[in-house]
């Protein structure tokens, strides 16, 4: 199946230039170069930062069709131990086995692996756009991700909805969907009617780390954990209410993929299935918002499930933006619960930068065994974030 999915890809690539001599009329490309720098006097990475460049070019076909290819480069200085959201939280209870969610990728485990800085094509896909939707074939988010709609929040980089950076690496709170990280996939979505639009996402197998979802779960001493054959469905609704004024976005969605482990696996996977939920009002100069997720982590015959939510505030009065967003997570297969918070102000100093200051929390439990607590903390957080 991968080698099929792989050759389509190929041979849809091949056809680009082809139709391109015939048929296209223009090339319009669209470039894109943002970064974010963060701050965190007295966390153990006091600087991290995040950095990206990519485009989107496109023909416009005599028949409306438009067909094009996009990709995008990131890189990124993230806490060396936790990079990738996923990874190794605290040292085992005596006795315990080194066990890791086919979906939150969270453990115990004796021993750390330490990441530096990393670069990642995050995105390299072709796809064909026109009056019944669009389709994307090669390195790309899934639908579930693409569509998630999370609490509002100051950080672009701190969000408890999708986090970037985590100064401590005590950050367990996710709620985005990311199930296949940036490995090659198809997806198709519908054009939005009424507010509603739809989508489906198919991976034959999710073998690629990405800077901020590591799907392929490899723990010391353990065989990789690999997902395959993944279908992720997504319904998302936005739309404004003219009389009122009042925005509304929401978006629901649904995963579930074959967990591969060696038959040496400590315990036994089956599949994994994902649900995610996540709703927020916008009127005049107010937005508030929550989100929810579950997995059962693809344990088979064990209590290991992820579940998550958040939920934020953020309002624009003086010339700042203001805001305050909270989230609790747990991870039974960890043995993990995590409460984060963040609040702060905001301000755009030009139409492409903005510096926002605050004060953020990541706290981890681990219940009797809290000696065992290895990653965590709190202090003042300065985010300068960069767009064009």
């Amino acid at each position: 199946m991968k080698r099929q999915f792989l050759l389509a890809l190929v041979s849809a690539a091949a056809c680009l230039p082809a139709i391109a001599q015939e048929d296209w009329d223009v090339w319009q490309t669209d470039w894109e170069k943002d970064g974010a720098l963060l701050f965190a006097p007295g966390a153990e990475e006091a600087v991290l930062y995040r950095l990206g460049f990519g485009f989107d070019t496109n023909r416009v076909l005599d028949n409306g069709l438009v067909l094009g290819a996009a990709a995008r480069l990131d890189a990124e200085l993230d806490h060396p131990a936790r990079a990738g959201f996923s990874g190794i939280v605290a040292d085992p209870a005596p006795g315990e086995l080194a066990v890791a969610g086919a979906f939150s990728g969270l453990a115990r485990s004796p021993g750390i692996e330490e990441d530096g800085a990393r670069a990642m094509l995050q995105t390299a896909y072709i796809y064909v756009e026109g009056g019944y939707g669009e389709a994307r074939l090669g390195r790309d988010e899934g639908v579930a991700k693409r569509f998630a709609q999370g609490a509002p929040s100051l950080f672009s980089s701190l969000s408890l909805h999708a986090p970037h950076l985590d100064p401590d690496g005590g950050a367990i709170v996710r709620t985005d969907h990311d199930l296949t990280g940036p490995a090659a996939k198809v997806s198709v979505t519908t054009p939005r009617i009424v507010g509603f639009k739809g989508g489906l996402s198919y991976t034959p197998e999710a073998d690629v780390r990405g800077l901020d979802r590591d799907p392929v779960r490899i723990l010391p001493g353990s065989p990789a954990i690999v997902l395959t054959n993944a279908t992720e469905a997504s319904v998302s609704f936005n739309h404004r209410f003219r009389k009122s004024g009042l925005r509304v976005r929401a978006a629901t969605g649904w995963s579930r993929a074959d967990v591969d482990a060696a038959p040496t696996a400590p315990v036994s996977y089956g599949t994994v299935e994902t649900w995610s939920f996540g709703a927020s009002t916008e009127w005049k100069n107010t937005v508030i918002g929550a989100s929810w997720l579950s997995s059962d982590n693809g344990l088979s015959g064990l209590s290991g499930d992820y579940t998550a939510w958040t939920a934020g505030l953020t309002h624009t009065a003086f010339g700042l933006d203001w805001g305050v967003e909270y989230g609790e997570a747990s991870d039974d297969a960890a043995g993990a619960e995590g409460e984060s918070w963040r609040a702060g102000v905001a301000r755009s100093v030009t139409d492409s930068a903005r510096i926002a200051f605050g004060y953020r929390s990541d706290q981890l439990d681990f219940g009797a065994y809290a000696q065992s607590r290895r990653l965590g903390g709190e202090g003042i957080v300065i985010e300068i974030t960069l767009s064009h």
